[in-house]
């Protein structure tokens, strides 16, 4: 995932937390490339979050 993730609508950010939600609820551990992704996502959120709501 691009490290310049931006959410810039609230369906990509409602899209993006849905995602977020079912890696971490997977069965098999997540992979070090997946909590990277993970974090770059929760960034874009908190971003949307302060710049948007």
């Amino acid at each position: 995932m691009e490290k310049d993730f931006r959410i810039t609508t609230a369906k990509q950010y409602e899209d993006t937390m849905i995602a977020i939600f079912e890696m971490q609820e997977q069965e098999e551990p997540l992979t070090a490339k997946e909590l990277a992704d993970i974090e770059i996502m929760l960034q874009a959120a908190q971003r949307y979050e302060d710049e948007e709501l």
